[in-house]
């Protein structure tokens, strides 16, 4: 990549020392200017004119710009030009005076950008490391789904600092259903207090839902954190989602809006799927509505789909699903294309056909999901002439392989009467199951 690794921080210093060169007040605008940029998030006008800075101005004024540079670099993963960064800085450094505040945002953004290898490599050259520069690693082993590298350097830490909040936070997320790793790292945060920390216990409370379906511990958890936040609240409420407790999620739900706790889209998509695993939940969700309606989150997209979802899954009427999908005013997505013409397929499979015309006019790029609805409803129709235009759709975006929608296909053909059709689907097939 820039060859051997070795020297890169040869001039290493914990500060840098006072230099004869100074730059003129053009210059250091310049400077400032390129740092905001980069809180503004705009990266490439940001390096372009650092870039076009003439001379380069020499590292002892300009580390706080590569910081935040790379720091820009990191938050948007863009690795050619951190690589193209780093190279400049190289280039007109030749023997620069690297100091630990620099070096840590040059690991973080290889370990950001997924590069762990050559992250690792730096962070191993490294004279001296900082609790940041163990956490920047940490962190991108478990963004980047890398769980045993993630603890290796986790367990190294320990012998030199005590973990952060974010370190906590990234190898609880890689614990993935490891039930000693999960318990180790929970009592480490009891030891060390941090189980109360909103931050550590919100990934304590997903880990224990989503890897071990344990929503006791889950709530226990919750229950330590001092300050809970919205995402707390969130996470404990998907949590019981996840858990098929949706009564208790309702609850909770109810217990944070009568404290005048703002909830947000989120909130809102949990406790409606909740309700789509509940026989008696139509009433709730009409109470929902009104409340979604009154807060203004019938206009986003998320929301209105699952609305959309829980009226259908309880019986409501696909009148009333049809009014909440207008209300999304031409933003329809192909996920909410979905949810309006399942809710049809069942109850009234020819206007959900209809529907699927005016979203193939609409030119989104229609998936596995979308075909299996509309050829469910063609099974519902029990016409030829349906099924073989749904089908050609189908080869069109080369979903023929797909094993689930060519039995839905075959289903559909054979339901039509059409058992030379039925046939033709099953030959294209790449694979079979025993469902066919």
């Amino acid at each position: 990549m820039f060859g051997s690794v070795g020297g890169v921080f040869s001039g290493f210093s914990r500060r840098f020392t006072a230099t004869a060169v100074s730059l003129n007040s053009d210059a250091i605008n310049l400077l400032h200017h390129v740092r905001l940029l980069c809180s503004l998030g705009h990266l490439q006008e940001a390096l372009k004119l650092f870039y076009s800075i003439t001379p380069p101005p020499p590292l002892v004024h300009s580390h706080h710009t590569y910081a935040a540079l790379f720091h820009a670099c990191a938050r948007r993963s863009s690795l050619p030009q951190g690589q193209a960064l780093q190279r400049h800085m190289l280039l007109h450094n030749p023997n620069p005076d690297f100091d630990l505040f620099l070096i840590n945002h040059i690991v973080n953004m290889y370990a950001k950008c997924g590069s762990l290898d050559y992250a690792s490599r730096l962070f191993d050259e490294m004279p001296e490391r900082s609790i940041v520069s163990w956490t920047a690693l940490v962190s991108g082993y478990a963004q980047h789904g890398r769980p045993d590298g993630c603890f290796k350097v986790f367990r190294e830490m320990l012998v030199w600092h005590q973990p952060t909040e974010f370190a906590f936070a990234s190898v609880i997320s890689s614990c993935g259903g490891d039930g000693d790793c999960e318990r180790q790292v929970h009592t480490l945060a009891l030891k060390t207090s941090f189980d109360s920390c909103v931050f550590v216990g919100n990934a304590l409370i997903m880990m224990y839902c989503r890897s071990c379906g344990s929503a006791d511990e889950a709530w226990s958890v919750y229950e330590a954190i001092e300050f809970p936040n919205l995402v707390s609240w969130n996470s404990m409420i998907a949590g019981f989602q996840v858990c098929g407790y949706g009564n208790r999620a309702l609850e909770l739900f109810s217990q944070m809006h009568f404290s005048g706790i703002r909830f947000d889209r989120a909130t809102l998509v949990s406790i409606l799927s909740c309700l789509c695993e509940m026989g008696d939940g139509l009433e709730y969700c009409f109470q929902l509505h009104c409340l979604i309606i009154k807060t203004g989150f019938i206009s986003e997209i998320e929301v209105a789909t699952a609305l959309v979802k829980a009226y259908s899954s309880l019986g409501g009427e696909v009148s009333d699903c049809y009014m909440i999908f207008l209300e999304l005013d031409g933003r329809q997505d192909v996920v909410s294309w979905t949810g309006i013409i399942s809710a049809y397929a069942e109850r009234d499979p020819e206007e959900a056909i209809l529907l699927f015309r005016q979203c193939l006019q609409e030119c989104l790029a229609l998936d596995r999901y979308m075909f299996s609805i509309v050829l469910k409803a063609c099974a519902g129709l029990a016409t030829e002439q349906h099924a073989l235009a749904v089908q050609s759709h189908v080869l069109k975006v080369g979903c023929e392989d797909d094993t689930v929608l060519a039995n839905a296909l075959i289903h559909a053909c054979a339901r039509c009467g059409s058992i030379a059709l039925s046939k033709q689907a099953f030959d294209i097939m790449i694979s079979h199951d025993t469902a066919l």
